[in-house]
């Protein structure tokens, strides 16, 4: 019985969301301990709607070297405890590119995908057919929310988020599988996992570890 309870309030305290939410949180990037970045999250949810809004910044002595920064932003609906995408954007700049992205989804469907600069190799996967997606700010929100599964669609992906919680070190895991690239034949991933922690009663986590290309960014709230 008390095993169950603990259970019960664990459920409650952390995987539902709380209806009315606004938050923003500030989170300083690392690599290898040195200071990359910068990250501003602000979320909204609603008894109707969601939306996500994340500003990127290069900080630190590195700064002058490698500097970027990036917008990201999704909205959609709020229904019974769950989220179904309507639009996604995202831009990223460094002192050599610029890329722009945007994706519309009805039905939990995509219905629409632009990008600059303009792709120019042929889409190797009708995505447009693909059942339940979603875009990949609102599949980690669903997650932290305490989905276990997402599908995620974001312009140049489409692959599978799996959360796995860890009761000893209080830590939720994120594995990527089922990982295709869209304008490609091959599948290499170069995006391997996600780690977070959170407090009780928060929807963000104040702490994640994202792992990519063999390298650990390590997000801490400030």
């Amino acid at each position: 019985m008390r095993l169950f309870l603990n259970n019960l309030i664990f459920f409650i305290l952390v995987c539902l969301p709380l209806q009315g939410e606004e938050v923003k949180k500030t989170y300083i990037v690392k690599v290898g301990g040195i200071k990359i970045g910068e990250l501003v999250w602000e979320m909204s949810l609603t008894t109707n709607n969601y939306s996500n809004k994340l500003k990127l910044r290069s900080k630190g002595l590195l700064s002058g070297l490698y500097s970027f920064k990036g917008d990201y932003f999704s909205e959609g609906i709020s229904n019974k405890n769950d989220l179904f995408s309507r639009k996604y954007t995202h831009f990223w700049q460094t002192k050599k590119n610029t890329k722009k992205m945007e994706l519309g989804f009805e039905k939990n469907k995509l219905v629409a995908l632009s990008q600059e600069p303009t792709e120019q190799e042929k889409l190797r996967l009708n995505v447009y057919d693909v059942e339940n997606t979603n875009d990949p700010l609102t599949s980690f929100l669903k997650i932290m929310m305490g989905k276990q599964n997402a599908l995620v669609v974001d312009g140049r992906r489409l692959y599978n988020m799996g959360a796995q919680h860890s009761d000893k070190t209080k830590q939720t895991t994120i594995e990527i599988s089922n990982y295709y690239n869209l304008w490609a034949d091959h599948k290499r991933n170069k995006f391997e996992k996600i780690i977070f922690e959170k407090q009780n009663g928060e929807i963000l986590p104040f702490k994640m570890y994202i792992y990519f290309d063999g390298r650990v960014f390590r997000l801490e709230e400030n």
